[in-house]
């Protein structure tokens, strides 16, 4: 649906509409894109931390061989990153995050310093979100940073479902030394309006295979696939 047609359908002006799909976007209940409005899937948070389970592990371990003790790591929102974060709980390193589950597991971890980057509180991402976070990750210098996607296109444009969290990735990878994207098969293509980087601006991609052919080649020519 067009903004233009919420404001026919409900008699309100143009202004107003935009208005109002703004703050609808911000509490997660539409996305907004050049083509328009659409409504977001609800998905129980449950589901999707355990649904495929055994994959996002394998790529949470492959993860790990890349992190060493006394790194800075970045740490992005989303199910694989947080399985990540349950393996680092016996390091000694520095995490960046925004993300309540990442901060969760690890506040307690010995060896493990927590930095929260702190903005507008989003219940459907349980993160921190907005300008605050990438303004944040502005005054930081990481190692490493791990991110998570809603998918990958065959042009190689990474995926996302909401616009302020693209915003974040970009930070994200501006602040780290080197950026990996943790994403299992079953997201090529996957699903999302926003596209925050490209395989490009990436040191690498964490995967499940085998990916479908036409992904292959695109990521072979452009960046390093590691297979978990």
């Amino acid at each position: 649906m067009r903004t233009v047609d919420v404001a026919r359908n409900l008699n309100v002006s143009m202004a107003t509409a935009r208005r109002d799909c703004i703050a609808l976007e911000n509490k997660g209940i539409i996305e907004r894109s050049w083509g328009g409005i659409q409504l977001v899937t609800s998905v129980d948070d449950h589901f999707v931390m355990n649904h495929h389970t055994q994959a996002k592990a394998a790529i949470a371990r492959k993860a790990t061989e890349l992190i060493h003790d006394g790194d800075t790591i970045i740490m992005d929102i989303g199910t694989t990153v947080h399985h990540l974060s349950g393996l680092l709980t016996g390091r000694s390193i520095t995490v960046l995050t925004a993300s309540l589950p990442v901060f969760e597991t690890l506040r307690t971890a010995p060896d493990v310093t927590v930095v929260v980057l702190g903005g507008v509180w989003s219940e459907r991402y349980q993160c921190f979100d907005g300008q605050f976070v990438a303004d944040a990750l502005t005054r930081h210098q990481a190692d490493l940073a791990f991110l998570g996607c809603s998918g990958v296109s065959a042009n190689g444009r990474v995926r996302d479902t909401s616009r302020s969290q693209a915003y974040i990735k970009q930070a994200i990878i501006a602040a780290a030394s080197r950026s990996y994207l943790l994403v299992d098969s079953e997201k090529f293509p996957g699903v999302g309006a926003h596209s925050p980087f490209t395989l490009e601006e990436v040191s690498g991609v964490i995967t499940t295979g085998p990916l479908p052919p036409d992904f292959d080649a695109h990521c072979e020519s452009t960046v390093e696939v590691i297979t978990a």
